[in-house]
């Protein structure tokens, strides 16, 4: 996944604001993931795609974090 420079000065501001030393250091270790943000419509439309699953015919939704999040 790319982030915009914005999304990742907003990352940053966040990891500094945690409070639990353990959380922020393994936060900042993530170099990858294997999963795809997938934004709606609507604001509060967003989930995450398991890009490590494969799709076996059982359609888009199976790779989703959040079945019908809305």
């Amino acid at each position: 996944m790319t982030f915009t420079p914005t999304q990742k000065e907003l990352f940053n501001k966040n990891i500094e604001a945690l409070s639990n030393i353990l959380l922020k250091e393994s936060l900042k270790e993530i170099k990858s993931s294997k999963f795809e943000l997938i934004l709606g419509k609507d604001n509060l439309d967003i989930n995450l795609k398991d890009t490590s699953i494969k799709n076996n015919g059982g359609g888009y939704n199976e790779n989703l974090l959040y079945q019908d999040p809305i």
